[in-house]
């Protein structure tokens, strides 16, 4: 079944750069909707500010890198930039504001355990609870983990 909209929730590691050159080529023959969420942390002692493009160097190259590596496999996307204290959270947020069909995320390894002996981190696991849409779970290499 081919999707409608899809996001893809980008950090500019390599694992980032080859999670959505993947997406690019299942968007692409059907026609799909492109979403590129970028979350950046925020402490819990700042507000949460909303982004404007120029306001924050680091995130506009992050975007522009992004936008440039879908534009090179022919996908036109949207990109959209949250300022959140977890990730799950935001990406659950957006999934749902967006009505996302598919939403492709890196996900360690479950071989890693956390801290507190989980196979998964929290925020993964509130996206895998609470998202409303079909998951695509993608663990990277070996080597870009390294």
């Amino acid at each position: 079944m081919p999707y409608a909209h899809v996001m893809v929730v980008y950090d500019g590691t390599p694992a980032a750069d080859d999670l959505l050159d993947m997406v690019c080529r299942i968007v692409r023959p059907h026609r799909a909707q492109l979403t590129i969420l970028y979350v950046k942390f925020v402490p819990l002692q700042e507000a949460l500010p909303k982004y404007e493009p120029g306001s924050d160097p680091e995130t506009d190259a992050l975007v522009s890198r992004a936008e440039k590596l879908a534009d090179s496999r022919g996908v036109k996307a949207a990109y959209a930039v949250r300022y959140a204290r977890k990730l799950g959270a935001a990406v659950v947020s957006e999934v749902r504001t967006r009505g996302v069909d598919l939403l492709a995320l890196l996900a360690p390894d479950p071989v890693d355990r956390t801290a507190a002996g989980r196979c998964i981190s929290p925020d993964l696991e509130a996206v895998l609870r609470r998202a409303t849409c079909a998951l695509m779970l993608c663990r990277p290499s070996r080597d870009a983990q390294a």
